[in-house]
């Protein structure tokens, strides 16, 4: 593949201006999910009030999501977004204002990160399905890859920088960073001339209209079962929680370490969707799922024993790039098998899955690292993830031997 053709959807002024406006807001709240993790455990000393974070995230998403893939398909999706991210400025200020007087405590820090999950389950559909509406069909795949670099770069750059700034600074600098980064979204979406669709309005938010996507992915012979795996993988590899424990208690690297730990996995994803996007057409999509699945948990296996700092960051780095050749074949399935009027409430659905499965792994993984210990925690996780791939594997031969007909333009 050509260079051209891998950034060839970069080429359209508006989803570039999408692509960089994401970029600097994600990287904005990677400063927010460091800072409060190492606040939480600073205040706590406790593992599992960490794991807490993550359910805090995870229940708003859960009741919340479904509600933003309806307003997806119902309203214009630019619109919706930039009212989100001015919320979500509002959500990320107050709490620097808060941490800056300092009156922060763990409640505090909960009430935000359910507001903060709140409107980011919001937006989330419509940020996912608006890539459809700014790039030619036949840009699409690599498109979703690109965005997928675009993530991981924010994950890398994010909590690397989060770590210095953290350890200098404080925490209420990285909560004013995560401010000003909405702000950037919210003027990148301002720009966009791409005319979106106005959609039906608010007499189209119903019952039926729910079910009417449940109903898709539950008939769909590929995408119900994936969707089922990786919600099994992110609630029992989830370890992004255990983390701040590994950078103070057992690798002894303190929050600049810290950072590194956050950014290594997504370093290997950048890798995985950088190589993805150079590779051409996958046609056994199914086999390659597997495959990085299966990549992900023996990383995460060796990780969860490991006591060498560098040794434990070439593993979150392998755990990044197996998790991402899955994660980009399976966005390809779901975008490509979803028609355009169901695409949001299809993205809401698969986020409920993707999204709430690693909160809810949080304080699972985080309540039993206080019964058992972080390292068993760990391992535990990655031995139900490598028996999840033998089940698909030995009795799902349809998901195994899935072939992407339509992987390339």
């Amino acid at each position: 593949m050509s260079r051209r053709q891998f950034l060839s959807p970069l080429r359209h002024r508006d989803f570039r201006l999408f692509w960089i406006g994401l970029l600097l807001s994600s990287v904005g709240s990677q400063f927010t999910q460091v800072a409060m993790a190492w606040q939480i455990y600073e205040l706590t000393n406790s593992p599992l009030q960490i794991g807490l974070i993550g359910l805090a995230r995870a229940v708003p998403q859960m009741i919340i999501m479904l509600f933003g893939g309806l307003l997806a398909d119902a309203m214009n999706r630019r619109k919706l977004l930039m009212v989100t991210q001015a919320s979500l400025f509002f959500v990320s200020g107050s709490l620097a204002l808060v941490t800056l007087g300092g009156h922060v405590t763990p409640m505090k820090l909960y009430g935000v990160t359910v507001l903060l999950a709140l409107f980011s389950s919001l937006e989330s559909p419509s940020r996912q399905s608006m890539v459809t509406n700014l790039v030619p069909a036949q840009d699409l795949s690599r498109a979703l890859a690109i965005s997928s670099t675009q993530r991981q770069i924010a994950t890398i750059a994010g909590p690397s920088l989060a770590g210095v700034v953290l350890a200098f600074a404080g925490p209420t600098v990285c909560y004013a960073v995560d401010a000003i980064s909405w702000l950037v979204m919210l003027a990148a979406l301002a720009l966009i001339r791409t005319q979106l669709p106005q959609r039906g309005g608010w007499r189209t938010i119903t019952l039926t209209s729910l079910t009417e996507g449940f109903r898709f992915a539950w008939g769909h012979a590929v995408i119900f079962p994936l969707l089922m795996m990786d919600f099994g993988v992110n609630i029992f590899g989830t370890v992004r929680s255990l983390l701040p424990i590994y950078a103070r208690d057992i690798l002894a690297v303190g929050p600049q370490g810290l950072g590194v730990l956050y950014g290594a996995s997504a370093a290997g994803a950048l890798i995985g969707a950088f190589a993805f996007s150079l590779s051409g057409p996958v046609r056994q999509a199914g086999r390659w799922i597997l495959f990085g699945v299966t990549i992900y948990g023996l990383c995460l296996l060796l990780f969860a024993k490991s006591h060498f700092f560098w040794f434990s960051v070439l593993l979150l780095v392998g755990s990044g790039i197996g998790d991402t050749i899955s994660a980009i074949l399976r966005a390809t399935i779901n975008q490509l098998s979803s028609p355009d009027e169901l695409r949001g409430r299809m993205a809401s659905i698969h986020s409920l899955f993707t999204n709430s499965g690693p909160q809810l792994g949080q304080f699972q993984i985080g309540a039993l690292a206080s019964a058992i210990g972080a390292e068993f925690a760990a391992m535990t996780g990655a031995l139900i993830i490598l028996t999840i791939v033998g089940v698909l594997v030995a009795g799902f031969p349809h998901v195994r031997d899935y072939r992407l007909r339509q992987a390339g333009p």
